[in-house]
């Protein structure tokens, strides 16, 4: 059986690893988005699906910069048996 500071490490690991899926993911998402918006018609460039867009680009701005200040190079020390 793994220790408690192997498990844990284990799973930060995991965290970390689907973490950086998911930061993919979003800045795809994101940057499909921007494309989209970059290439609006001019006529619908100041209309509702424009800022539907740049709100929605704006949101995953956000999560983005929240999922890339999440920490995993805390340390827990685990209390030994004795």
């Amino acid at each position: 059986m793994a220790s408690r500071s192997e498990r844990f490490s284990k799973t930060v690991e995991a965290l970390r690893e689907a973490r950086d899926a998911a930061f993919a993911e979003m800045e795809e998402l994101r940057d499909e988005l921007q494309s989209w918006l970059d290439n609006i018609p001019e006529n619908l460039s100041s209309g509702s699906k424009a800022e539907e867009l740049e709100t929605a680009i704006s949101e995953l701005d956000d999560l983005l910069s929240e999922i890339e200040g999440v920490d995993f190079d805390r340390d827990v020390s685990f209390p030994g048996m004795f």
